[in-house]
């Protein structure tokens, strides 16, 4: 990302006499943002990314809920701190890929899901991942039919945006 001619020599690949354009605007190169919610995905994050985004793909080490994503970021801040970097520089993201405005979702134990039933719920959902570090956030306001979508993101603007400062 900085070289004219980059070389790498390495147990699995080796490249040279290449052209790498156009270079990245961002200096000395774009952020990278690592996935994962095991232990091994953490620790990559805190040793190596300038951002975590989980997903909630793993059942093994769930972070659907606010306590269980406290407990991740817990984690991963101290590995931060174990690899001697600070963990504020680390961004935090969040994927809630079953947000519902319409009903409330509950969990396997009876818990009401985040980010589903009314907009008060949600937006206090999103301020507790807030408190938490969460920085940016991706809800999953998809629906059946275009429509469907576009009818969910205007009042996702219209009645959750306004009661987080949006």
């Amino acid at each position: 990302w900085t070289s004219d001619n980059p070389t790498f020599e390495g147990k699995y690949c080796s490249f040279s006499d290449i052209t790498f354009a156009p270079k990245p605007l961002q200096k000395p190169h774009p952020p990278i943002w690592i996935g994962g919610e095991s232990p091994r995905a953490l620790k990559r994050a805190a040793l190596l990314g300038d951002g975590w985004y989980p997903i909630g793909a793993n059942s093994a080490y769930p972070v659907g809920t606010a306590d269980q994503l406290s407990s991740s970021i817990s984690t991963l801040r101290r590995y931060a701190e174990e690899a001697g970097r600070d963990p504020s520089e680390i961004n935090i993201a969040y994927s809630a890929g079953w947000y519902d405005d319409q009903r409330v979702s509950t969990l396997p134990n009876g818990e009401r899901r985040n980010f589903t039933g009314a907009p008060e719920q949600i937006a206090g959902d999103i301020r507790d991942f807030e408190r938490l570090g969460v920085r940016q956030m991706t809800l999953g306001l998809q629906a059946d039919t275009l429509d469907q979508t576009v009818e969910r993101m205007e009042r996702f603007a219209k009645e959750v945006m306004p009661l987080v400062g949006g």
